[in-house]
């Protein structure tokens, strides 16, 4: 009996998770890439453009870039850009 209602449950969650899948509003993008052609990306929106060619998309960051604080060998500041909370690169940052 257990088993039953087990497999009942899990038929019951894979169709209502089949359905929701099918119900994204992804489509095609309709703008054309620089050859000319219809680009093959997905828009995840109502603008009926990808990602790469809506103009009001904004790539979200959990944080943002910094330069490293360490020195070169030669005395000079690094140029490499980190996103550890040290705000070290990883060749600077010492894990001591």
């Amino acid at each position: 009996m257990n088993r039953k209602r087990f497999l009942g449950a899990a038929l019951a969650v894979l169709v209502s998770s089949t359905l929701s899948f099918g119900q994204t509003t992804s489509t095609q993008c309709t703008a054309t890439t620089k050859q000319n052609v219809q680009c093959k990306n997905t828009s995840k929106d109502n603008s009926k453009l990808c990602y790469l060619h809506n103009p009001n998309y904004v790539k979200s960051s959990d944080s943002a870039a910094v330069v490293c604080n360490g020195t070169t060998k030669a005395g000079n500041n690094c140029k490499r850009k980190t996103k550890n909370a040290s705000g070290f690169c990883y060749n600077h940052n010492k894990e001591d």
